[in-house]
């Protein structure tokens, strides 16, 4: 039955694979081979993508049973296949380097299983030890989340140039009539398109000197989209925007519109967008956006994106129940000696969890996020309790 399972769970790593890396890009050209390990504007979020994406065809494949040799054999076949059609597919690229991390990210599926009884089923101390371990690591994660999306501020002077070309969005068909800039506000008077722009289209973008992108302000079907300049570009990892969702909505072809950017002050990192009447306001980012650094699906609905930002809590705290559980499991067993380490190894993990409630809380005042939402706690304190249940649920069975 096990097998089975594991079988079933195999097509279905298969077939997101495909379905990822078989579609079409974002533009209409074909490229051919490249050759580095990795490369572009999100040269680092593309290489931690390929890493991850066949680490469940790994996993999948060896408790399916499969000898570890040939799983990392299909995982570096079923690579060549993608690659090798994605010459044929607009907008693809094509490479020896994503051949390399995908057969390595299989291997490390592999590893995950086989290498499981020694960092899933750790003793009560070691359990203990990694609850607190995997709180930690959830915590950065969240802090280092906020300190990519800080906006920074290139040296000046700056220069605006309005519905630039870039191979990288849309070119907006309307005409940029006037830009007024201020302190902390920028204001865009302009003509709307013949029709919504279907990915998006910058208004203006300011540059620096060295044509760094400062600001980028633009129309994204019925959404007014804001991009700033921040450490994740430095770092070539995906650069999430910032909406004003059916912002353009009420704005008709050929309509005079004004589109207004607005920062609230030095000590406040919230922002403003606005269109006309249209207005937003404390627009930002939460820890659970960190996900969106490594894969960023454009124009998706809040909705979708509020159970992603759900569920990224949730995978980064399941393991500190789940250990803190385990670091409990020989309290009530125990004799006397070994009941006060028991109770030091519980203790562990309560720490664990108060760590993780702290970084939720703090973590937002020091990096300039906005304060963790009502469905972040929810997925934290979910993830918390169902990796306690199952650990519970394990101990019981054996």
């Amino acid at each position: 039955m096990k097998s089975r399972i594991a079988l079933a769970l195999s097509i279905l790593s298969t077939a997101a694979i495909l379905f990822f890396t078989l579609r079409h890009g974002d533009n209409d050209l074909t490229h051919g081979w490249s050759y580095s390990l990795t490369s572009g504007d999100a040269a680092l979020a593309e290489l931690i993508q390929n890493l991850i994406l066949f680490i469940p065809l790994g996993v999948s494949l060896t408790l399916a049973r499969v000898l570890p040799g040939r799983v990392v054999a299909i995982g570096a076949l079923l690579s060549f296949s993608v690659e090798f059609a994605q010459q044929y597919i607009p907008g693809r690229d094509p490479g020896v380097g994503d051949i390399v991390s995908n057969t390595i990210s299989t291997a490390l599926g592999v590893l995950l299983v086989v290498a499981a009884p020694i960092w899933l089923w750790a003793p009560p101390r070691r359990s203990a030890w990694q609850a607190r371990l995997a709180a930690l690591v959830a915590v950065l994660v969240w802090y280092g989340t906020g300190a990519m999306l800080q906006q920074t501020f290139p040296p000046r002077p700056y220069r605006i140039v309005p519905t630039p070309n870039s191979p990288k969005f849309r070119h907006y068909k309307g005409e940029v009539l006037k830009v007024t800039t201020g302190e902390r506000t920028l204001e865009v008077r302009a003509v709307a398109a013949p029709y919504p722009p279907d990915r998006t289209s910058p208004l203006i973008v300011v540059l620096s000197l060295d044509d760094v992108r400062v600001l980028l302000l633009s129309a994204d079907g019925p959404d007014l989209t804001l991009r700033y300049d921040m450490p994740a570009v430095h770092w070539t990892l995906e650069q999430p925007d910032l909406r004003l969702r059916n912002g353009m909505k009420p704005v008709a072809p050929g309509d005079t519109f004004t589109a207004t950017f607005t920062a609230a002050s030095r000590d406040d990192p919230s922002l403003c967008l606005r269109v006309n009447a249209t207005e937003r306001c404390h627009v930002g980012y939460s820890i659970g956006d960190g996900w969106k650094l490594i894969y960023y699906p454009e124009g998706r609905p809040p909705w979708m994106l509020g159970l992603i930002n759900t569920l990224w809590i949730f995978g980064c705290v399941v393991g500190v129940g789940f250990w803190a559980a385990r670091g409990r499991r020989d309290e009530a067993a125990a004799k006397e000696a070994a009941a006060k380490e028991a109770a030091a190894t519980g203790v562990g993990g309560l720490l664990a969890m108060g760590l993780v409630i702290a970084g939720l809380l703090m973590v937002p005042l020091l990096t300039g996020l906005k304060p963790t939402p009502v469905y972040e706690w929810f997925g934290a304190l979910s993830g918390m309790a169902a990796g306690y249940l199952v650990a519970r649920r394990s101990i019981v069975d054996h």
